[in-house]
């Protein structure tokens, strides 16, 4: 049984040692790309914006688009879908679907089978209060993303030079 405590234990070390790493080698990635802190932020926001749609093969091509309407760096946008990940997604779309719940007033109450009929069936039931809480969401976390990493560049860049 110690054995088992130890090693649940060094496992949670080493998630939280590897979350830690890997947003400071994204980080650092995004410090190394060349534009300015403005088009940075805003790409990288266009990315995490998008990560809070249900559609997730999607996720690049949206950011390139609208980092490229918006006018921010499409580097940076790619880098920025990184938020939604496969220890995020459960989350994400949880949130979504319970914010799309509110708005849409969907007072359903289904059970959700695995299996194909369900899937069809009841498909639109989840898609479309996920696309409204998307819609919703998703405006708050640009500008929160926008503002984070503008003040990290801006405070990094201080510090380097």
């Amino acid at each position: 049984m110690n054995f088992l405590k130890y090693k649940l234990k060094s496992f949670k070390n080493l998630f939280s040692i590897n979350i830690k790493r890997a947003s400071l080698f994204y980080f650092l990635k995004l410090i190394r790309v060349k534009d300015t802190k403005k088009k940075l932020a805003i790409g990288f926001a266009c990315g995490s914006m998008v990560s809070f749609s249900p559609f997730i093969g999607f996720h690049f091509f949206l950011a390139v688009i609208f980092a490229y309407i918006f006018r921010g760096n499409i580097v940076a946008s790619l880098i920025g879908t990184f938020v939604g990940n496969p220890f995020t997604f459960p989350f994400i779309w949880i949130f979504i679907y319970k914010v799309g719940n509110i708005f849409f007033k969907n007072d359903q109450n289904f059970s959700l089978e695995l299996n194909f009929k369900s899937l069809f069936d009841q498909g639109y039931d989840i898609l479309i209060p996920m696309l409204i809480g998307s819609l919703i969401v998703s405006i708050p976390i640009w500008f929160i993303s926008y503002f984070t990493v503008k003040f990290l560049l801006e405070t990094f860049k201080k510090r380097k030079i």
